[in-house]
């Protein structure tokens, strides 16, 4: 969901910036209608496919399969309508009227927040309408492995739950970039000469005010979530040990407090000052000391990997690739004003096809790491992967699919599926595998988004110095 949003901001973003000529569709009235039109849509999306879903539920403890196929079918092309009908509302007048008829592209941030407004509005009626199948599911398939007295949540409970952990978590810091860069833009902007000294220096210090949000938005997120820290005690202990046997340095341990619902890990940071370790309540509360671990130790691979680094890699020289091309395309077919319009659905076909295939190998490379820290004391400098490390790791995460209501078998666009995570781990431990053939491929895609990044800074260094 995450993804989801992090999409619906930079499409509708870029649409928004891209609707500076007249527009298809003039004045407010046409303007809302477009938005009534959008809305009214993601509603029946969700709503059937929610309605649909749950009468198939009935009396089952997980979808049967035809059901399951199509919750998903249904499912993205609602996330699809989300993020690619407002775009397209955007485009058609509502950008221009925003920008233009009230004024508020002159405002830092206001124009940005009113043109992503409507996805907000329509993510909260989606997660009211998919809320009796959520709960019913995970009530299912989660039997048995809750705690008494835990009760899944209410409806505000979960509403609210949604909004800090998937809107809140992006909005809050893309919202600050873009107020960082629009009054760097403003402020800075007219000081600078004219040329392409004076834009490459523009765009320094906006990719600087980035960066400097970017990495303290550790520190917003912790405070945005609930959280607490983990009490001292053995299992605090033994998480320390794992840190410094894994080189992990961080800043604090904390308690992701979900109201018992929720069983994952997280780590988030880029360095240690602002690097923390999120162990969630359910997690705690329904899995054992060496599960724990795994599951964390999944979570710290990511970290001393880099993955957070280079999905940002990805994100960025795929962006700045896809808006050249697409500039590119629009002077050949004679349209230069609709250049962002033609990378939209080039960045779209990247980012599911391309970001779903890294974040995949990047999943299983985590997978291993974990399988072969719980093995032996201390670990194998040959990275072999042992029969009770993958195990471990095995029986972890198959727990932390039941507590959070993922079919064993579905297939998730950027993990891959339970059964085949589990597959490949208790492979590499039963054949005395090692980490080694997954950290080769690994090693090759991160070659190939330096290259990426490369071709993106010669490719801006161009656009810059032709005026572009």
């Amino acid at each position: 969901m995450q993804v989801l949003v992090l999409l619906a901001f930079v499409v509708t973003l870029t649409a928004f910036q891209a609707s500076a000529g007249p527009p298809v569709l003039t004045g407010w009235g046409w303007s809302l209608a477009a938005v009534g039109a959008y809305l009214v849509l993601a509603s029946v999306l969700n709503g059937v496919n929610s309605v649909l879903s749950l009468r198939a539920l009935r009396g089952a403890a997980e979808l049967p399969r035809p059901a399951a196929r199509r919750h998903a079918l249904l499912t993205l092309l609602a996330h699809a309508w989300l993020v690619g009908g407002l775009a397209g509302v955007v485009m058609l007048g509502y950008g221009w009227w925003l920008k233009e008829d009230l004024g508020l592209g002159r405002l830092p941030l206001v124009g940005e927040i009113a043109a992503v407004a409507p996805f907000a509005v329509a993510l909260l009626v989606t997660w009211v309408l998919e809320y009796p199948f959520h709960r019913a599911s995970r009530s299912r398939m989660a039997a048995g492995e809750a705690p008494a007295g835990r009760p899944f949540w209410t409806l505000s409970e979960y509403l609210g739950y949604n909004t800090r952990h998937h809107l809140l978590f992006i909005a809050v810091p893309v919202s600050l970039i873009i107020l960082a860069t629009d009054l760097t833009r403003q402020r800075l902007g007219p000081v600078l000469p004219d040329g392409p000294i004076g834009s490459a220096l523009l765009l320094g210090a906006m990719l600087g005010s980035t960066a400097l949000v970017f990495f303290f938005t550790p520190m917003l997120v912790v405070r945005i979530w609930k959280t607490r820290p983990l009490p001292a005690g053995a299992l605090r202990s033994d998480l320390e040990d794992l840190c410094r046997r894994m080189d992990l340095r961080y800043r604090k341990i904390l308690i992701w407090q979900s109201g018992g619902v929720i069983a994952n890990a997280g780590v988030m940071g880029l360095a240690a000052p602002v690097r923390y370790i999120l162990l969630s309540d359910a997690l705690l509360e329904n899995l054992d000391r060496r599960q724990v671990m795994a599951i964390f130790a999944h979570e710290a691979g990511h970290v001393v990997s880099h993955h957070i680094l280079y999905s940002t890699i990805f994100a960025m020289a795929s962006a700045i690739l896809c808006i050249s091309l697409g500039s590119v395309l629009a002077d050949a077919a004679g349209w230069p004003k609709n250049a962002e319009l033609l990378a939209l659905p080039l960045l779209a076909m990247v980012w599911a096809v391309g970001f779903g295939w890294v974040s995949r190998r990047f999943e299983w490379q985590s997978d291993a790491i974990s399988a072969w820290a719980l093995g032996d004391e201390p670990p194998s400098p040959a990275g072999t992967v042992t029969p009770e490390g993958a195990a471990v790791f095995a029986q972890a995460l198959e727990c932390v699919g039941r507590l959070n209501g993922i079919p064993y078998r579905q297939h998730n666009w950027r993990h891959g599926s339970i059964e085949r995570r589990v597959g490949e781990v208790l492979w590499l431990g039963s054949t005395g595998g090692t980490r080694r053939g997954i950290d080769r491929v690994v090693r090759r895609i991160k070659l190939g988004l330096w290259v990426a990044v490369l071709a993106a800074v010669a490719v801006t260094a161009v656009e810059l110095a032709y005026g572009g």
